[in-house]
C-alpha cells in the first residue's frame, strides 16, 4: 500500500489560489466548494477539475464528502461562522460543521480577515474547534515581509490538529524578505487601453519614477507597496505613464503563476477575486509544515492504520498457508488447499458511509474479473444486513471486525496487536466465525512466554540495546493494554527538536474501566506518554522532571508512564509525587517485573490488566502528602 498525498477539501475555494498552494506542497485537493458560480467556472477551466456549490453541502448529504486529511476554509470570502444571517453564511456554517463532525479531518487550515479575528464570531470558531478536540494556533502573517512581494496585506492564518503529538503547532519560519522592485511585477508587453483610463485630477502631483499609487485621503499618492482597496484599485506609474495595475500584475502580487488564465471580461469582478485570493506562496509554505511534507513523515493516521492492518493480516496468513504474496490489483494472494484466494483489505476511520465504501470496494473487486475467490476484509463493525446484501449483489465474501477477531483468537499476539490498532473498545462485540471460512482453527495457543524471554534477554545499555528494549516494551504494551489504548505513535522528537518522548497512546472511545475513567475525568487526559529507559540502575528524579515537560493540559496529555529495568529510585518517586501535588501531572513508574506481572495477568485472564494501574494509582493518591 502506497503512502498517499495529504488529501485536502477546500471550502471557499475562490478561483483556485489556495488549491495551487496545497498542490505545490505535494497535497491532493480532492474536492473544492465555492458559492460564486463564475469563480467555480474559472477554477475548473484552470485546474481541469470539478468544483461543487457550497450551498449544496450540509448535514443532509455528508456521505458525499470525500475522505480527507486536511480541511481548508477561507472565511474571507464574505462568509461567517455564526448563526446570524441566512444565505451564503448559513450554507457555509453548515458545510464547515458537516465536514468536521462527520469526516473528522485530522487537520484544519483557516484564513480569516484581521478585523474578523477581534470579533465574537472568531471566538465562537475557536471554541467550536476546541470542543471538537482540535489543538490550534493562529498568527497574523504579513505578505510583503514573508514573500518580498510589494503588496500591503495582512491575514490571519489558523492551523489545527487533532493529533496530540503535534500539539505545539508551528508556522514556517518566514525570514524577513527584501521587497522586490515594482519592475519585477510589471507586464513587459503593451497592455489593454482599459488600464489607461484614469482620472488625473485624483493624483496629487506629477510623478516620473516607477511606483505604485494608492488611494489615501481622497487622492492617489505614491506608495512603495500596492494595497488591496476594492473601491479604488491601485495605479502604477510606468516610465512616466500612469495607469491601473493590470489583472496579471495583481495576480503576480499574489504569487499566482502567469500560466493561470484570468477572466477579464468582467474586470471589476476579476479584481475582486484577486483581492480575496490568498497568497499562493504563503499557503504553500504553511501547507508543507502542516502536512509534514518537508520532513517526509507518515502523512496520515489513516494510511498508517491501513499499513499496520495489512501487516497484521499478513502475519495471520503466513501462519495459515505457505504461499502468500502481494497481489498486483489486490492486497494479498494465497493458495489454500489448492484453491487460489484474493484478499482486499479495508479499514476506515469511522463507520460513516460504511455501506457506500463497502459497495465501492465490492464493485472494484468485481471489475477485476478475477478467476480466484475474492474476499473483502473490513476492519470495521458492519451489520449482517450489509454483508448479505452485497454478497447477493456482487458474490463477494465479506469478513468484518467480528469475523477478524474470531479468526485472530487462535493467535493472541496477533489479536492483541490488532485490537491496539482500533480507536474504540470491542468489549461488547460478539465474535463470529466467517461464513466462508478457509482455515482449520487451533485454539488456545499462548505466546506470552516469548515476550518474557525476549524482555529478559536484552541487556541494559544504549544504542541498539535501547532500541530493542523500547520495541519489546511496545510489543508487550500492545498485547496487555491494546483493548484500552490506540494510536501507538512512536515519536522522533518534539516539535522544537529539544526533547524526545518515546510513545504516545490515545485512550479509546467507549473504554469503561475505573483507571482510565479516573485519568480522563480528573486529569483531563485523552493521551498517555510512555518513556522507556534501558538503564542498569534505577531511574532518578532527572528522568521524572524531563518527562514532566511533555505533559500539559491543553494537549489533553497530563499522564505519563516510565518503564525501566529496575524501576524508580526513592528520589524519583518523591519527584513524581511532587509533580502530582504541585502541578497535577501524573507520572507512574514501572519495572521489568511489573511488565512480567502484566503479562501474567493477561495470560491468566482472571482480571483486567487495567486493574494493575488502578491499584498503583490508589496507592499513590492515598500516600500523597501535602
Amino acid at each position: 500500500m502506497e503512502i498517499r498525498e495529504n488529501r485536502v477539501v477546500i471550502l471557499g475555494a475562490g478561483i483556485g489560489a489556495m488549491a495551487m498552494g496545497f498542490e505545490n506542497a505535494s497535497c491532493k485537493v480532492v474536492a473544492a466548494y465555492e458559492h460564486d458560480e463564475r469563480a467555480r467556472e474559472l477554477y475548473e477551466n484552470n485546474a481541469k477539475d470539478k468544483t461543487y456549490k457550497i450551498g449544496e453541502l450540509d448535514y443532509n448529504n455528508f456521505e458525499e464528502i470525500p475522505d480527507m486529511d486536511i480541511l481548508a476554509c477561507d472565511f474571507r470570502r464574505g462568509l461567517s461562522f455564526t448563526s446570524a444571517g441566512m444565505g451564503k453564511t448559513h450554507h457555509f456554517r453548515n458545510a464547515v460543521k458537516a465536514v468536521i463532525e462527520f469526516k473528522q479531518p485530522k487537520k484544519v487550515f483557516f484564513l480569516v480577515q484581521c478585523g474578523y479575528a477581534r470579533l465574537k464570531p472568531f471566538k465562537a470558531l475557536l471554541d467550536y474547534l476546541k470542543d471538537e478536540g482540535y489543538n490550534y494556533s493562529y498568527r497574523i502573517i504579513n505578505t510583503e515581509g514573508s514573500t518580498g512581494l510589494p503588496i500591503k496585506e495582512d491575514c490571519v492564518y489558523l492551523i489545527g490538529t487533532r493529533d496530540s503529538s503535534e500539539c505545539e503547532l508551528k508556522f514556517p519560519d518566514f525570514e524577513e524578505q527584501s521587497i522586490c522592485s515594482i519592475n519585477e511585477i510589471l507586464e513587459s508587453d503593451e497592455v489593454d487601453g482599459y488600464y489607461y483610463k484614469v482620472n488625473y485630477e485624483q493624483i496629487d502631483k506629477k510623478i516620473r519614477k516607477n511606483t505604485f499609487l494608492c488611494w489615501e485621503k481622497n487622492q492617489y499618492v505614491e506608495a512603495n507597496l500596492a494595497d488591496t482597496n476594492l473601491r479604488k484599485i491601485p495605479l502604477i506609474c510606468n516610465n512616466g505613464v500612469i495607469r491601473k495595475i493590470t489583472h496579471r500584475e495583481f495576480a503576480r502580487l499574489k504569487a499566482i503563476p502567469d500560466s493561470f488564465n484570468l477572466d477579464i471580461s468582467n474586470k471589476a469582478w476579476m479584481y475582486r477575486q484577486l483581492v480575496y485570493s490568498p497568497n499562493v506562496e504563503i499557503v504553500t509554505q504553511i501547507a508543507k509544515k502542516l502536512g509534514n511534507t518537508e520532513e517526509n513523515l507518515l502523512r496520515t493516521s489513516y494510511v498508517v492504520r491501513e499499513d499496520v492492518f495489512a501487516d497484521i493480516f499478513r502475519k495471520y496468513l503466513f501462519k495459515k498457508c505457505q504461499s502468500v504474496k502481494i497481489g498486483k490489483s489486490v492486497d494479498f494472494e494465497c493458495n489454500v488447499q489448492g484453491k487460489d484466494i484474493c484478499f482486499e483489505l479495508k479499514i476506515y476511520n469511522s463507520n460513516y458511509a460504511i455501506e457506500k465504501n463497502i459497495e465501492r470496494a465490492c464493485a472494484y473487486l468485481v471489475s477485476l474479473k478475477a478467476k480466484e475467490d475474492l474476499i473483502l476484509v473490513v476492519g470495521n463493525i458492519v451489520s449482517k444486513e450489509i454483508v448479505e446484501k452485497y454478497f447477493e449483489k456482487y458474490k463477494i465474501h465479506i469478513w468484518t471486525l467480528s469475523n477478524i477477531l474470531w479468526l485472530f483468537e487462535e493467535y493472541p499476539d496477533i489479536k492483541n496487536e490488532f485490537i491496539s490498532l482500533l480507536t474504540y473498545s470491542v468489549d461488547d462485540l460478539k465474535l463470529e466465525k466467517p461464513c466462508h471460512s478457509l482455515f482449520q482453527e487451533q485454539r488456545n495457543i499462548k505466546n506470552e512466554g516469548t515476550w518474557k524471554s525476549k524482555l529478559l534477554a536484552i541487556k541494559p545499555g544504549k544504542g541498539e540495546r535501547s532500541k530493542e528494549y523500547e520495541d519489546i516494551c511496545i510489543e508487550i504494551l500492545k498485547n496487555v493494554l491494546g483493548e484500552y489504548l490506540g494510536l501507538w505513535k512512536v515519536q522522533e522528537s518534539s516539535n522544537n527538536g529539544l526533547y524526545r518522548f518515546d510513545l504516545c497512546c490515545k485512550i479509546k472511545n467507549g473504554v469503561n474501566q475505573d483507571f482510565f475513567d479516573t485519568i480522563k475525568n480528573y486529569f483531563n487526559t485523552k493521551y498517555i506518554v510512555f518513556e522507556f529507559k534501558n538503564y542498569e540502575k534505577e531511574i532518578s528524579q532527572k528522568e521524572i522532571y524531563t518527562t514532566e515537560k511533555y505533559l500539559y493540559e491543553k494537549a489533553l496529555r497530563r499522564v505519563a508512564i516510565i518503564i525501566s529495568r529496575k524501576g524508580a529510585s526513592k528520589n524519583a518517586l518523591s519527584a513524581a509525587r511532587g509533580c502530582l501535588r504541585e502541578n497535577g501531572k501524573l507520572i507512574m513508574c514501572l519495572s521489568d517485573q511489573d511488565l512480567i506481572e502484566l503479562i501474567n495477568i493477561k495470560e491468566k485472564e482472571e482480571q483486567p490488566t487495567a486493574e494493575f494501574f488502578e491499584v498503583m494509582l490508589d496507592d499513590l493518591l492515598i500516600q500523597l502528602e501535602k
